[in-house]
């Protein structure tokens, strides 16, 4: 099956998407036919690379299936990135067009989306191309960016087998039918909300319930507005729900699920004493498209992200030879139909992360019990997940850096029990040269996404090195 196909079958009376956009499937199958004939139209065809950049819409749904299905490949983009940011990405994958809801400086064409929609929906272009009958399910369908551990942003390469295997290997534990009306508050350009929201959602033909606010009030009033049945969303909201959410407005639900970072045990406990209702944790990296593990409701354990799901392979990397022994710490390695086909244009990068025989590195520490159920310990990457985001300290840092004055810095992350990291920026200025954050504040705002900026910037006389000058972020996350 290939990823655009997922919905043909649904009813196409029965609706796709209500709250801040509303369709039915049979609204949705008409968007994409005539999405594709004008994106034809506008010159886009077989292997060609399409940015998306926009917040929650039906809209998105439309150019992602319509471009997948003309046989080019979609490139969803995080909507908090600026400028150069954004055309950092369309360079790096050779994106021809640009579709978005906010007008940016990039170097390739770019179309607001809404008029893509007027131009689509009216237009009565001629019909596009039946899909390309040399794809297979193996060929790429969508480049999804990640800052991964070290350098700059890659793009992970998921193929129509990566999407549509990972859904149903997630419905395995997390059951889903057209009955069900699932919320979308989580952003749609991120893998975790693309798979486990939107695309299950269509798999199974079920109705997206779309929210852009964060705010719990939003969010509480749109669950029981709209009788909302299964709740995905990242552990500061589970939070904050915890503390003020109250019984009657989630009587719908009867799935959480929780992902994007880890969530505390502290907030688990407190959203089941409210709420009498356990949260599903989950565990996944871009480059398993997302999903690796889910705590079933079953046997729910704490402090873990259950076992790996149906169809996936999870192993401990230790330097212990023979057999594992449950509760030994060892690199979390993955593998299955879900890893991805590697990074683009990138095979010694890819190489890296992916052995011969198909096994994926995580980066991640972990070890597993007698049950075989997933602990994460730590993260070998310097990566900061906030919010769900991923940030990573070296982009951050050569922001700092183009500051004047500026001799050194190093950014890692703190823990923070409503965002689950916060970033911390520890700065040594040169020479007469004050520290002044203001200043650094005001040149970050400008060049790099906010969600990024540091919390707080610590100045510093000099930052711990080892012997060979290297940088020790550890005692300054330990400090």
């Amino acid at each position: 099956m290939f990823i655009h196909e997922i919905f043909e079958t649904a009813d196409s009376n029965h609706p796709a998407f209500i709250g801040e956009s509303s369709a039915t499937y049979g609204e949705l199958k008409h968007a994409v036919n005539c999405y594709r004939n004008t994106l034809y139209a506008l010159g886009v065809r077989q292997g060609d690379r399409i940015g998306l950049y926009t917040a929650n819409r039906a809209e998105f749904v439309y150019v992602y299936m319509s471009v997948i299905s003309l046989g080019a490949i979609i490139v969803p983009i995080n909507n908090s990135l600026v400028d150069r940011e954004v055309d950092y990405i369309l360079k790096d994958s050779g994106s021809s067009l640009l579709i978005s809801d906010t007008a940016l400086t990039v170097s390739c064409p770019l179309i607001d989306i809404l008029e893509l929609n007027d131009r689509a929906l009216s237009e009565n272009a001629p019909s596009a191309p039946p899909f390309p009958s040399d794809i297979t399910e193996d060929d790429t369908c969508a480049l999804v960016y990640t800052s991964g551990t070290t350098g700059s942003p890659k793009g992970a390469m998921l193929t129509h087998k990566n999407q549509v295997r990972n859904v149903e290997q997630y419905s395995a534990l997390i059951p889903m039918n057209s009955d069900d009306k699932v919320l979308c508050v989580l952003p749609m350009f991120h893998c975790y909300c693309l798979t486990v929201v939107v695309l299950a959602s269509l798999y199974h033909h079920s109705t997206q319930v779309l929210l852009r606010s964060k705010n719990p009030g939003d969010i509480i009033r749109t669950i029981k507005e709209y009788g909302v049945t299964m709740a995905i969303m990242v552990p500061p909201l589970y939070n904050l729900l915890a503390r003020r959410g109250d019984p009657k407005d989630m009587e719908t639900v009867h799935t959480f699920v929780s992902g994007g970072a880890s969530l505390p045990q502290p907030v688990a406990q407190a959203f089941f004493r409210r709420f009498k209702h356990p949260v599903q944790e989950g565990y996944g990296l871009t480059e398993a498209t997302p999903v690796v593990a889910v705590l079933p409701t079953k046997k729910p354990k704490y402090l873990t992200v259950g076992p790996a799901l149906p169809g996936v392979e999870v192993k401990i990397l230790t330097d212990k030879e023979g057999p594992y022994v449950p509760g030994t710490v060892g690199e979390l390695l993955v593998k299955g139909d879900n890893v991805m086909k590697g990074y683009w244009k990138k095979p010694e990068e890819t190489a890296k992360v992916i052995t011969e025989d198909g096994w994926l590195h995580t980066g991640d520490l972990a070890y597993m019990d007698d049950d075989k159920y997933i602990y994460i310990v730590d993260r070998i990457k310097d990566l900061i997940i906030m919010n769900g985001e991923n940030i990573y300290p070296g982009e951050v840092e050569d922001c700092i850096y183009e500051v004047e004055g500026v001799g050194e810095c190093a950014v890692v992350g703190h823990p923070d029990p409503l965002r689950g990291q916060s970033v911390w920026a520890y700065v040594v200025m040169k020479e007469n040269y004050p520290f002044d954050e203001d200043k650094i504040r005001r040149h970050m705002q400008k060049n790099i996404a906010a969600y990024k900026i540091p919390r707080r910037f610590i100045p510093m006389d000099a930052l711990p090195k080892n012997a060979t000058g290297k940088i020790l972020k550890r005692a300054l996350r330990d400090s």
